[in-house]
């Protein structure tokens, strides 16, 4: 039988298994929900900024010393939390948008416009906003993008989403 030992080194669970000269890292139980609170503190603290591309799957494997999976689970948990989205080809990054910044994506550049027609007084109170459909047309993008820019809207508080009926100017 092989002589086994454990180590523990930075939080992980190191077994070396000393006849065959192979080593294993075993991330204790739990590791993804804390590499999420570390991440959340540097969102809480300002160090991770709206807007702010989060480092990249491997930068944070390396930085942890963990698997991929560890690092995927910890970020699910912080997109489940409404704290990181993940945006198609560029990775996941912090929340909201910075001061001043340009749109980066089709939904941002949408519910900025809209936001702007519903500050001018363009839509009356009981008055819809444009259908999806009507978004879909006008931008030339998919109607999940439509969906999206409205979602933003509403969690911001500026639109109130009737099911079946549209959206709508949320009351002042």
């Amino acid at each position: 039988m092989a002589s086994r030992e454990q180590i523990s080194c930075s939080g992980i669970v190191q077994c070396i298994d000393r006849t065959a000269r192979e080593g294993c890292s075993v991330a204790p139980r739990g590791t993804y929900r804390q590499i999420a609170a570390e991440l959340r503190g540097r969102i809480g603290s300002g160090e991770l900024l709206p807007g702010a591309l989060v480092a990249s799957e491997m930068a944070l494997v390396q930085e942890y010393g963990v698997s991929r999976g560890t690092v995927r689970s910890a970020l699910a948990l912080l997109v489940d939390e409404g704290l990181v989205e993940v945006i198609p080809g560029q990775g996941r990054r912090v929340v909201g948008q910075a001061v001043g910044a340009e749109p980066t994506t089709a939904y941002e550049r949408i519910a900025r416009e809209l936001q702007q027609r519903l500050n001018d007084g363009e839509f009356g109170a009981d008055e819809p906003l444009p259908s999806e459909a009507e978004l879909v047309a006008a931008y030339g993008v998919s109607r999940n993008t439509a969906r999206r820019a409205y979602q933003r809207l509403a969690e911001a508080g500026a639109v109130v989403i009737r099911h079946g009926a549209g959206a709508f100017p949320a009351p002042r």
